[in-house]
């Protein structure tokens, strides 16, 4: 049963109703219902009709199974987002660091202390354009599709009736093409480059792999042929220690490829051994954060544009197939893309312009009959 009380008049001695001790005070309507289990619920309201159209609203929610208990709504974002990232166990674990550090430094701080239902369109409106104003456009989308996640899990456990995560505007992404360094830029990177990590920009800057299946690459992976090696890419490097390396499946199942590469190359890894081809001096791991220090740290001293990283190499391996003539298919198998569309969306820029090799070939084939 559904009912509205008045919470400032009650009846008197003569069963009209008086002034109560409360008159004044507060809200004077309140609504009272109770819920599938027999708890009963209220609720204050300035006026009547508000408690009513409370009332109407809940009773429809009841029926159609899509009501939900007030204080499932009480639970903190942070402690939403908690839930959340314990759930992420088919993340790798350097996706996951990404994950807890976007956490941590953007979206926790700005509306983790929120309860979920104090969190409205409004809310995650202002949080992004908040964001916007100190970070880059791509972190500002990973941090909203991260907090998109976490109130998508809130509507699943019935915290809360929908998510507040609609029709947000997102602060537009420049894309800008790849702009591949030059041979002499990576000779020079390569020169500046502390010595552990030489070899190891030599094989980027050979075959395109990643910086993880650089620094995850076992000399059980590698086979040495006439014209160089073959090396098996079935993995990357996951840990974020050096004590400890572990290792986890590729970006995606396409990533599991052979890459042959030249003698030269092959020459450039040393002496086949035993366990990781690369290491520290001290012959430790090579963990994510000691690559980026190295290569900024070169970087610094040829000039090299802040923000750029070991996915350079790549990008420059991918321009060296495209000059020698390689096709989409081709650089999209070495490179480990899903497909060529893939390779083209970044690299189209780099094949030659087919325009002129087209007029050429068709002009005069055909011609008006003569008089």
């Amino acid at each position: 049963m559904a009912h509205v009380e008045d919470r400032w008049m009650v009846p008197g001695p003569t069963g009209r109703k008086v002034k109560g001790p409360r008159h004044g005070q507060g809200s004077r309507w309140l609504a009272v219902w109770h819920e599938v289990d027999g708890r009963r619920r209220k609720r204050a309201f300035r006026t009547k009709d508000a408690a009513e159209a409370h009332l109407e609203t809940v009773g429809v929610e009841l029926r159609s199974g899509t009501y939900i208990a007030p204080e499932r709504a009480a639970i903190t974002l942070r402690d939403m987002a908690e839930r959340w990232y314990d759930e992420q166990v088919h993340q790798r674990a350097t996706s996951l660091a990404v994950v807890r550090r976007r956490l941590d430094r953007t979206i926790l701080p700005t509306l983790g202390d929120k309860p979920l239902s104090a969190i409205d369109r409004t809310t995650i409106q202002a949080a992004v354009t908040e964001w916007t104003k100190s970070l880059a456009p791509a972190t500002v989308r990973v941090a909203y599709i991260y907090l998109a996640g976490i109130c998508s899990l809130a509507v699943e456990e019935r915290r809360i009736p929908t998510s507040p995560c609609r029709k947000i505007n997102l602060p537009a992404i420049e894309t800008l093409p790849v702009v591949p360094m030059t041979v002499v830029q990576v000779q020079h990177l390569i020169d500046a480059l502390w010595k552990p990590y030489q070899r190891m920009a030599v094989l980027a800057a050979a075959s395109g792999l990643r910086s993880g299946e650089l620094r995850g690459l076992t000399w059980d992976r590698v086979t040495l042929t006439d014209f160089g090696a073959q090396i098996r890419v079935d993995r990357q490097m996951t840990s974020t220690a050096s004590s400890r390396p572990a290792w986890g499946p590729l970006k995606t199942d396409s990533s599991v490829r052979t890459v042959s590469i030249g003698k030269a190359t092959a020459d450039a890894l040393g002496d086949p051994g035993t366990g990781l081809v690369f290491t520290t001096g001290q012959g430790r791991a090579i963990t994510r954060g000691m690559a980026s220090t190295a290569w900024r740290a070169a970087g610094a001293k040829i000039g090299l544009e802040e923000g750029t990283g070991w996915h350079e190499l790549r990008h420059f391996h991918a321009s060296v197939l495209i000059a020698g003539g390689a096709s989409p298919v081709a650089v999209a198998h070495r490179l480990g893309h899903k497909s060529p569309q893939e390779t083209l969306a970044t690299y189209a820029h780099l094949w030659v312009d087919d325009e002129e090799r087209m007029r050429v070939a068709s002009d005069g084939l055909v011609a008006l009959p003569a008089d």
